[in-house]
């Protein structure tokens, strides 16, 4: 199985990216192939809303999208590990949200298929300093909204998410064996994924 995942915080080894990179290695010792993207090491332009996309199937910026878009084609599986940055994406990762817009003019407006029927997953991984989100509301609701859509756009069925509250500073997760932990196994048993027996997916 061959899976991306993909890193939208801006901090090196911060704490998204860290949780990330345990899930990562319990796919790697389920024998599954990983590529790692960090949005923040890309040249992503912003969507300019030009709807070139909506008639030629794909986006006219030439830029890192470009390689980009290839690659959440061909995989089987896409990770999004996030912090939270005023409820929801920071600004470089939710750039390449927005260029997949492309992937939403292709299924919605086109009817084009370009997974060839193949079922393959997407799940979030993200961390917030905060318990709560305004007024004692859900503080994972946006991202979590906004990578349901993403990953619906991409063809891709939304796993469980694996959200952690209360972890502000930097790498500060690292402190926290069981979140580890948790991330690792669901590595592994994401490395299985598509046996319908694993337990939660």
């Amino acid at each position: 199985m061959n899976v991306v995942a993909l890193s939208a915080s801006p901090h090196k080894g911060g704490n998204s990216e860290t949780l990330l990179d345990h899930v990562i290695s319990g796919l790697k010792d389920g024998k599954a192939s990983v590529e790692k993207i960090r949005t923040h090491e890309l040249d992503i332009a912003p969507c300019s809303g030009c709807g070139a996309c909506e008639t030629e199937g794909k986006c006219c910026i030439r830029d890192d999208f470009q390689n980009l878009r290839d690659t959440l084609t061909a995989c089987d599986g896409i990770i999004f590990a996030s912090p939270l940055f005023f409820m929801n994406v920071p600004a470089r990762g939710k750039a390449v949200i927005d260029r997949c817009q492309v992937f939403w003019i292709a299924k919605h407006r086109l009817g084009i298929d370009l997974f060839n029927g193949r079922r393959r997953f997407g799940m979030l991984i993200s961390c917030s300093g905060a318990r709560y989100g305004p007024g004692g509301s859900d503080i994972f609701r946006g991202i979590e909204d906004t990578m349901t859509y993403v990953f619906d756009s991409l063809g891709l069925e939304k796993l469980d998410s694996l959200l952690f509250r209360r972890f502000d500073k930097p790498g500060e997760i690292r402190k926290n064996p069981e979140a580890l932990k948790q991330a690792r196994e669901t590595g592994i048993r994401l490395a299985e994924w598509g046996d319908t027996s694993i337990p939660g997916f």
